[in-house]
């Protein structure tokens, strides 16, 4: 159940935090506003941050964060790459160093 769990909700996060959703959103927000608009600022306020900022901001902070988690990922990948190389490369500088100290030892004899 946790795995299903876990699987619908990657799913679900993933389709909310795109800009086609915010679209989407977009349009179901305004199109109330053409047949009936709040009378007072006070209705305007409560429109506008319970409407506006939760329906339209959500998905695009969603969206960047997504980015963000890619380019990230990108990053630990790069450094895990040149990480991994840079051992491989001590590693063979340490084996000839090791031969050539028995070379010195075979020419100092």
């Amino acid at each position: 159940m946790k795995k299903f769990n876990d699987w619908i909700a990657e799913k679900m996060s993933y389709a909310l935090a795109t800009m086609f959703m915010f679209y989407i959103i977009t349009f179901l927000v305004i199109i109330p506003l053409l047949y009936s608009q709040p009378t007072s600022i006070v209705a305007w306020a409560s429109y506008l941050s319970s409407v506006v900022f939760q329906g339209i901001a959500l998905p695009i902070l969603g969206y960047t964060s997504r980015k963000n988690g890619q380019k990230t990922d990108e990053l630990i990948d790069l450094i895990y790459k040149l990480t991994k190389e840079d051992n491989d490369i001590i590693k063979k500088i340490e084996s000839e160093e090791i031969s050539i100290e028995e070379e010195l030892k075979i020419y100092i004899k």
